[in-house]
């Protein structure tokens, strides 16, 4: 590779987004994220690491990631130079805009909870996956009448075709070679169970016999997330739960996702989401009116 190259789609109903990118040099992702649609990654060329939820995973050339809904993840550079990759991020109501039963709509999104959330065909299997993915991108790049319709009929090719062949890409726990450093994996997963409570660098490093500063520089070098915010991302994330789900106040939400000042959570808060905590409740309790009065609209 030596020319960088992006490609990007939007559909207009805001169901599906993809992006196309072949990028030269060392990349990681310098946004800490996540988000509230399904997240579907092809490396079509390069290595890579992928950080999700509480583990780490080198992905190879022609491997599939999903990314659950609202799962805190990040990629990062591997050591080797270049990649080419394609991202396709959709919400769940594409189904149902596409006339997919929702058992079938189940079925076509179980990869996305499994443990290992990766998918790693045989060569003749990747041909077939690598044939969709290469008509996407000349669709993106070079769109013309239809190209949407086309773009949204391929995402759900590329879904099914991962379902019906899963039992021979399917990665196991033992199967996969460990990437995460056996204490981070610990620290991110009690920092997962435990986001509520009042913690600190300093206290978490005594609980598991580290040095702070040890602690910190391991975390952001394994995890691509400096220590403070990702134990913040996870009190947003339960933040946006209970604004969804909860009657609760904003001023009692921010105490009970484990922010101690108000100020700091509408602060990271509007990092996180682009808005503001009162913005958010608004704007998810009008898209669930609308639901309830348009449900097949979208």
């Amino acid at each position: 590779m030596t020319e960088a190259i992006r490609g990007d789609y939007q559909d207009t109903t805001d169901l599906l987004h993809i992006e196309y990118d072949r990028r030269i040099g060392y990349f990681s992702m310098t946004d800490d994220h996540f988000h509230e649609h399904y997240e579907l990654y092809y490396l079509l060329s390069g290595d890579r690491i992928y950080f999700i939820k509480d583990r780490s995973y080198r992905i190879k050339a022609g491997d599939l990631v999903f990314v659950d809904r609202s799962t805190v993840h990040k990629t990062l550079e591997s050591g080797v130079p270049d990649h080419e990759r394609i991202v396709l991020y959709f919400q769940p109501e594409l189904f149902a805009a596409m006339a997919v039963t929702s058992d079938m709509a189940e079925k076509l999104t179980e990869p996305f909870r499994w443990d290992v959330p990766i998918v790693r065909f045989p060569s003749d299997i990747v041909k077939v996956t690598e044939a969709i993915v290469t008509e996407m991108v000349n669709e993106m790049r070079k769109p013309d009448e239809g190209s949407g319709m086309v773009l949204r009929h391929r995402t759900l090719e590329l879904l099914l075709h991962t379902y019906r062949h899963r039992h021979l890409g399917r990665i196991h726990t033992e199967d996969q070679d460990p990437v995460l450093h056996p204490k981070i994996q610990v620290v991110v997963r009690f920092l997962n169970e435990n986001y509520q409570n009042p913690l600190t660098l300093p206290e978490v490093a005594d609980q598991f016999r580290i040095s702070p500063h040890y602690l910190s520089r391991l975390f952001k070098q394994k995890t691509g997330f400096a220590f403070s915010d990702y134990l913040n991302l996870l009190r947003v994330k339960e933040a946006q739960r209970l604004l969804r789900e909860s009657n609760e106040s904003v001023t009692d939400i921010a105490m009970l996702a484990g922010f101690g000042n108000f100020s700091h959570f509408g602060k990271m808060f509007k990092r996180a989401v682009q808005m503001s905590p009162r913005t958010y409740r608004q704007e998810y309790n009008g898209r669930s009116e609308m639901k309830k009065h348009n449900p097949m609209k979208v």
